[in-house]
């Protein structure tokens, strides 16, 4: 399993810029899309770099940011990632009367300032069950899907401080195991360890305010 992640999320992206990730192992991974009506946070270029070795990570890294400051390649973020877990969730039945655990409030992010882990809940948007993916808004995830060899994934996402997703994770992981209607489940933290942005005024995606503990439904 990769152990680390960089991803280039872009609103524009110069030629000669994604033609050096490209050649340096990157591949794009770009969203299709999220939910009609719903909040929109997914860039419209999306690549990843995943990689095993902590040493090449750091290198890769300095490499991408060196050039893309040097050559003013994109307008966005760059992330590097520690992926302290990535479980399968089986296939299961939805089981109802299944309270969620929580729901977790989220909104601008301090400028100046960057997500410290994030919790991401993937699965295949037309085999899981609507109920579930219905409850997993409500528990305060946006979504965005991407096109997977199975078909078209939704994935669900809530960023945050460590504190904040070391609390939300474990009870996460009880519900989806409880609950099921899931299909080609997996739940995955990402824990960003570097980050880097353009400008300033680059946007991004919310961070949690406020959990509520109790059921949502």
């Amino acid at each position: 399993m990769p152990l680390f992640h960089i991803h280039v999320d872009a609103t524009s992206l110069k030629p000669a810029f994604e033609s050096f990730l490209l050649e340096n192992g990157f591949v794009r991974t770009d969203f299709a899309g999220h939910p009609e009506g719903a909040d929109a946070f997914e860039a419209p270029n999306h690549l990843t770099l995943k990689l095993t070795d902590s040493v090449a990570f750091q290198q890769s890294f300095d490499r991408v940011i060196a050039k893309a400051e040097e050559t003013s390649g994109l307008d966005g973020y760059v992330e590097g990632e520690f992926i302290p877990l990535d479980a399968d969730i089986p296939d299961r039945p939805y089981r109802e009367g299944v309270a969620a655990p929580f729901r977790a409030d989220s909104g601008n992010i301090e400028p100046g300032s960057f997500r410290e882990t994030e919790i991401h809940v993937t699965l295949d948007r037309n085999r899981s069950d609507r109920r579930l993916l219905d409850a997993l808004t409500r528990m305060g995830f946006f979504s965005a899907y991407m096109n997977k060899p199975y078909g078209v994934a939704q994935i669900f996402t809530v960023q945050g401080s460590r504190g904040q997703i070391d609390r939300l994770l474990p009870k996460l992981l009880e519900y989806l195991e409880a609950c099921g209607g899931t299909s080609h489940c997996s739940v995955k933290e990402e824990r960003v360890a570097k980050w880097w942005l353009s400008s300033d005024s680059v946007s991004l995606p919310p961070v949690i305010k406020k959990i509520g503990w109790e059921g949502v439904g």
